[in-house]
């Protein structure tokens, strides 16, 4: 299984150069980097368009492995290797945990730059979120098989409804929380804390879900060995 993770990671290894380059770079932008001068606003653009790359397509971290591995039609040919189909299953989601939490550390080194949209300057994409995205991700494009994606789910069908449509639910989510509760005044603090509420929630649903559908697929692995 060790030998999958190197090639699923060797796959994705320009995101990860990536990653490993904001990270250096990180204690830099901090320090010296003003976004209100003409230079530190210049990169400070560069990096806020790569974060929301990072942000809007690394969402999607299983759909991206899958197409590297040369997607569905790939399937006989991944299970011809001599490799087990447990450990291919494995080393399939614990890449997708390894890129979901990698990902997640550099918005939260960038935490000051907005990922995507935002409610009374609070950024709606939180490390939380994004580790919780990529997890549903995984469980409900590949129920069965982590090589065989759901046809009717597309990636950049998964990547608007996760950027675009679930930030729109939670806002209306939460404007009908504060008609109810009427508070004086919907303050930054009540939006964050909303948020990052949301953002635990998320992923506490997240992780129940992904891992209910690694065990199933165990499951499914281990009756087709028997039947064999």
């Amino acid at each position: 299984m060790k030998k999958l993770i190197i090639r699923n990671l060797k796959l994705r290894q320009s995101s990860l150069i990536l990653y490993l380059i904001l990270l250096v770079i990180s204690p830099i932008y901090h320090l010296f980097i003003d976004k209100n001068t003409m230079i530190g606003g210049f990169f400070y653009s560069i990096i806020a368009v790569i974060i929301m790359f990072i942000s809007l397509f690394d969402c999607g971290n299983a759909f991206r492995l899958q197409f590297k591995l040369g997607g569905n039609k790939s399937y006989y040919f991944n299970h011809s290797l001599p490799f087990s189909a447990k450990e291919q299953t494995d080393a399939h989601y614990l890449t997708t945990v390894i890129m979901s939490l990698a990902g997640a550390l550099i918005l939260l080194c960038y935490y000051d730059i907005p990922a995507s949209g935002e409610i009374n300057g609070v950024n709606m994409t939180t490390p939380l979120f994004f580790i919780a995205i990529n997890l549903i991700g995984h469980a409900i494009a590949f129920p069965k098989c982590s090589e065989i994606r759901r046809d009717f789910i597309p990636y950049w069908g998964f990547v608007v409804v996760m950027n675009l449509i679930m930030p729109f639910v939670i806002t209306f989510v939460m404007f009908g929380v504060v008609r109810i509760t009427k508070p004086a005044k919907m303050t930054d603090s009540f939006i964050n804390n909303f948020i990052n509420g949301s953002g635990i929630l998320l992923l506490i649903l997240s992780l129940a879900f992904f891992s209910f559908t690694y065990l199933k697929q165990l499951k499914r692995i281990k009756k087709a060995k028997q039947l064999h």
